[in-house]
């Protein structure tokens, strides 16, 4: 998987997530729907789908979910190459390099190497489960809230169950979620071993460079 497929995925999947997520709403409230007839032919999806997930995009929502595991992973990338590194610095200039300049570094090693590059096709792929896993989670348990707020009062069965229902896939999806960090991670480290082997001297000349 290539990044322009990434960021394609990225806005397609939350949005067709929160156009199905919600479809039960329309079939109570009579709305009749086929789909793959009419406005749910799957062609036709895909546009209102990627608008809605670049609204979704833009706002940033997933955050809540993987800025911690963001953090995790970028820590290890950073601290790992300063362990590459191993030469002494000063608490500014430790403060500068980890203010991104660590992981440009980082990915300007990774595009200028096949195999590493190679690496990070894995890296892609297991990033779309990454960020879907966390988009699956926020909107299941949103539009489980929903549907058992109205299902409730309404006394109807079927809608209130559909939220219990979509609350049991939203923590599937955060158990899944997890999975996926620490499989980021392990997949970073991949990455860095071979770095570790192969690019001792060039890490170190980079790092030395944007030091000066």
């Amino acid at each position: 998987m290539d990044r322009k497929t990434l960021k394609f995925l990225r806005l397609l999947i939350p949005g067709l997530a929160l156009i199905f997520v919600f479809l039960p709403i329309f079939k109570e409230s009579g709305i009749e729907y086929r789909i793959g007839e009419g406005w749910f032919v799957y062609s036709f999806l895909v546009i209102p789908a990627l608008i809605i997930g670049s609204i979704y995009n833009m706002l940033d929502l997933r955050f809540f979910i993987t800025g911690y595991s963001h953090r995790k992973i970028d820590l290890n990338i950073t601290s790992s190459l300063l362990k590459i590194y191993n030469k002494d610095v000063t608490q500014e200039q430790l403060n500068f390099l980890k203010n991104k300049r660590l992981k440009h570094i980082f990915y300007n090693i990774v595009d200028n190497d096949a195999s590493l590059t190679a690496k990070s096709q894995l890296v892609y792929s297991n990033g779309i489960f990454w960020t879907s896993t966390a988009d699956i989670f926020l909107i299941s348990i949103f539009a489980s809230l929903i549907y058992i707020a109205i299902g409730v009062p309404m006394g109807n069965v079927k809608l209130w169950s559909y939220g219990i229902l979509l609350a049991g896939i939203g923590l599937l999806s955060f158990l899944f979620h997890l999975l996926t960090v620490f499989r980021h991670i392990n997949l970073s480290n991949d990455q860095l071993e071979y770095i570790e082997t192969h690019y001792v001297k060039q890490l170190k000349e980079k790092i030395d460079e944007v030091l000066q």
